[in-house]
């Protein structure tokens, strides 16, 4: 059986050939998707779904790819990092975040999303479920007592 740290190191890695150098780029990790969505919420929301998100991505899409191309190479929150990726052409820009993208979502965004809708479904199926109990008086496991040896209640 194999353990978590016999499975960690084995990221998927790719290189990505730019103005003739190779770079490499690695799929983001949860900490890194989580701090790109906590900074770029709308952007998140357009990836979730909805109508005609072809146009509005890529109005999102232009401050977000400096930080995720960043990430993708290993420098999540590096302002200079971020900042180099955010000049660089348009065409790499493409290459380098299709790569990310495929390394981070093997099985596709969609995929991804209904796992995380099923979760989070689930968790609200728990919540409204309806629990039945029904009441049954016991018997008393102390002897039945007198009505002379018993004290007066006070009212």
């Amino acid at each position: 059986m194999a353990d978590l740290l016999d499975i960690a190191p084995s990221t998927a890695v790719d290189t990505v050939t730019i103005g003739g150098h190779r770079i490499e780029v690695r799929g983001l990790h949860g900490d890194a998707i989580a701090s790109i969505a906590s900074r770029f919420p709308n952007l998140v929301a357009l990836l979730v779904g909805g109508d005609n998100v072809v146009p509005r991505l890529i109005g999102q899409f232009g401050s977000a790819i400096g930080p995720i191309i960043a990430a993708g190479c290993g420098h999540l929150g590096e302002e200079r990092y971020e900042q180099r990726a955010s000049t660089l052409a348009v065409e790499d820009q493409f290459k380098l975040v299709t790569t990310i993208y495929r390394l981070t979502f093997p099985n596709g965004l969609a995929a991804f999303l209904q796992a995380m809708t099923s979760l989070t479904a689930g968790a609200a199926d728990e919540e409204q479920k309806v629990v039945k109990i029904r009441l049954k008086k016991l018997p008393s496991v102390s002897p039945p007592s007198s009505d002379e040896a018993s004290r007066q209640a006070m009212q």
